[in-house]
């Protein structure tokens, strides 16, 4: 492997600096390490933030790319397909904030079935008896049945977390045999399946082309009046349009969303004036914790470590690549 001389943070983002591991790692390799100055075209090593995506005309005008790293988990801002076939590598952080992130779904989960964020406004508005109007509509939680949808790290940690509230828990994750999903303590089933029977719908899938739109209209139509979704994945995993026509006509009862489709949201966007009973937004949050930020950089110095020392990442995400493939 020919020495690198470019490391290259395209899209630097004041919450990451200073990006010290990262510079520290390229130095030991004698790499030059650059935040975002306009030479795309010419780094060997791209580390990217999510700030600016990497589709397939933008791979096309590099000539020098070697390796991608993405800062967190999804990846949906490269065009994985178009880095494999010019034999750019594409590697992430697949441990990044999957407690966080576990831990957040489970808090939306609990928020939305005891309508916390709506109890604290009613009790601010002096509406503190009042409040115990909506007694008759709220469920124990061990009565309530949980459908996992993905069953990764973070789907699979929040059913850890969720099975202390005994839950009846399903899921369903096209990845895994029936027997596999067994062995976590979690029923299998089909999605259309899984979303007919379940009280509390959470998502945990990347999005790709096939996630695009999983939760459809279709989709939506198969849950009962009193479900509710949970979403701390991607937005466009979720047909945005059809959720809010869904709740809007209280077709299902509520959804708990920590990402959209456009972040941060239209102050016009429908989903803000759905009764806050019914509908919990955060800014993409799961994730947050200066832990998880500290673990991100050792992860993403790790796998530009393995790069430069003339090894694929561990964290390869296009594993069939043949590096080097030079494509006009």
């Amino acid at each position: 492997m020919q020495p690198v001389t470019t490391v290259l943070v395209l899209d630097p983002i004041p919450e990451l600096a200073p990006y010290q591991l990262e510079q520290e790692t390229a130095a030991a390799a004698g790499a030059t390490f650059v935040l975002g100055d306009g030479t795309l075209r010419d780094a060997e090593v791209i580390l990217n933030t999510g700030a600016m995506a990497l589709p397939a005309a933008a791979l096309r005008e590099l000539r020098r790319c070697r390796l991608i790293i993405r800062y967190g988990t999804g990846y949906d801002t490269v065009d994985v397909a178009e880095a494999t076939r010019r034999g750019i590598m594409v590697a992430n952080a697949p441990s990044y904030g999957v407690a966080e992130v576990a831990d957040h779904a489970c808090a939306l989960i609990l928020a939305l079935v005891r309508r916390i964020p709506w109890l604290d406004g009613e009790v601010r508005a002096g509406r503190w008896s009042e409040a115990h109007a909506e007694t008759p509509r709220v469920r124990r939680l061990s009565a309530l049945t949980l459908g996992v949808v993905g069953l990764g790290r973070i789907g699979r940690a929040v059913a850890r977390r969720m099975a202390a509230f005994e839950l009846r828990i399903l899921g369903a994750d096209p990845q895994f045999s029936d027997e596999t999903i067994r062995a976590l303590g979690i029923e299998p089933l089909p999605l259309d399946d899984l979303l007919r029977a379940a009280d509390i719908i959470t998502l945990h899938v990347p999005l790709t082309p096939t996630t695009q739109g999983l939760i459809g209209r279709r989709e939506l139509a198969l849950l009962r009046p009193t479900a509710m979704i949970v979403n701390t994945s991607r937005g466009g995993v979720i047909d945005e349009e059809a959720l809010t026509e869904a709740l809007a006509a209280g077709r299902i009862f509520g959804a708990a969303l920590d990402v959209l489709v456009s972040e941060p949201p239209d102050p016009a966007h429908p989903l803000l004036r759905i009764d806050p009973r019914r509908v919990i937004l955060t800014p993409h949050f799961g994730s947050a914790s200066a832990d998880a930020r500290a673990a991100l950089h050792r992860e993403v110095a790790a796998a530009l470590e393995m790069f430069l020392s003339g090894q694929a990442p561990a964290s390869l995400v296009n594993p069939n690549v043949v590096p080097g493939i030079q494509v006009r």
